[in-house]
């Protein structure tokens, strides 16, 4: 029998073990549950033969060794497992499915980003549609409004394209794609929602006008284009050349010059 897809609602937390969260129940050696939450092992079910560790590019899984357990006396840990791109490989070549990978979202300081992005996304537009621009600048109120229509667009990329291009895995969530999405506005920029939040952002502060709603979003802006970077990384190695290949034919954030190669690819 596999790992349960759906562990994390059926099952509690037992404690962790370097820092890897357990998830229950437990009795050693024979019960050792399900180590991790976005790289998931269940050792109850893993034979110890070391293929996650052979094929995972990010060295995710450290060898643990566990005395007694009937199965296998040493078990792969996932102890980098934030670490993961989501390239699925240690899922499917595990010869006793017992390994499932979960798209995390983000975490600690994204989050914060986020939440930052959001609200000065929702008080700025808002303010500027109840009480209207706090500088009285008609033209760059009504800008700010054409860049919101075309920023929400790019904004939920990946929500349009993701389920019908990107092959998500079986009982997988939207963003775990299997296929590399270049079509769309994929095929405009290959960061679309990041472009998307930063021209809301941008969008908010000529609607608003108002000093905090540039003090917030500026940071919030720079803070999001830094992490295509770590988003670039994780991209090549999930997909390899053929990665490498779109990077040669879509930027990564220039809107303008990547209508210009669309408009070139589709008149050749």
């Amino acid at each position: 029998m596999p790992i349960d897809p759906k562990f994390q609602k059926k099952r509690k937390k037992a404690g962790k073990e370097k820092g890897t969260t357990i998830w229950g129940p437990l009795d050693p050696p024979q019960k050792l549950g399900i180590r991790g939450t976005y790289v998931a092992v269940d050792w109850d079910i893993c034979e110890g033969c070391g293929t996650c560790l052979e094929v995972c590019p990010q060295q995710v899984y450290d060898w643990t060794v566990t005395h007694d357990h009937p199965i296998s006396e040493k078990k792969p840990l996932p102890a980098k497992e934030l670490s993961c791109v989501q390239c699925y490989t240690c899922e499917t070549e595990c010869p006793v499915q017992a390994i499932r990978i979960i798209f995390p979202g983000p975490t600690g300081w994204e989050r914060a980003v986020t939440f930052l992005m959001l609200s000065q996304i929702i008080v700025g537009i808002i303010y500027g549609a109840l009480f209207g621009p706090h500088l009285g600048l008609p033209i760059p109120f009504y800008v700010g409004w054409f860049i919101s229509a075309v920023a929400l667009l790019f904004f939920f990329s990946s929500a349009i394209y993701y389920p019908r291009k990107g092959e998500p895995g079986k009982g997988k969530g939207t963003m775990d794609t299997t296929v590399l999405v270049d079509s769309g506005t994929y095929g405009i920029v290959r960061h679309p929602q990041i472009l998307g939040g930063i021209l809301l952002v941008s969008a908010s502060i000529l609607i608003s006008q108002h000093w905090l709603a540039a003090i917030i979003g500026v940071p919030v802006s720079v803070s999001l284009y830094m992490e295509t970077a770590k988003e670039e990384k994780g991209l090549m190695t999930k997909f390899g050349d053929d990665y490498k290949r779109y990077t040669q034919k879509v930027p990564r954030m220039n809107l303008l010059l990547g209508i210009a190669r669309r408009l070139r690819r589709r008149n050749e």
